[in-house]
């Protein structure tokens, strides 16, 4: 996993992150931070845990 690669959280992690993408902008050792891929003009961010998370194909 490395910046800029798109991510989800792993199936049934939390049922209401269901279809939901991230850009993953930081790394910081076992966290990171996300910023959630939609069309809002300032796209929310939040921090997760690293093994929480899997890269998604393109």
């Amino acid at each position: 996993m490395k910046v800029g690669d798109i991510v989800k959280f792993k199936d049934g992690m939390y049922d209401d992150e269901i279809g939901q993408t991230y850009i993953l902008i930081e790394l910081n050792g076992d966290r990171c931070i996300l910023k959630h891929v939609t069309d809002l003009p300032i796209p929310p961010t939040s921090v997760a845990k690293v093994a929480d998370l899997e890269v998604v194909d393109p």
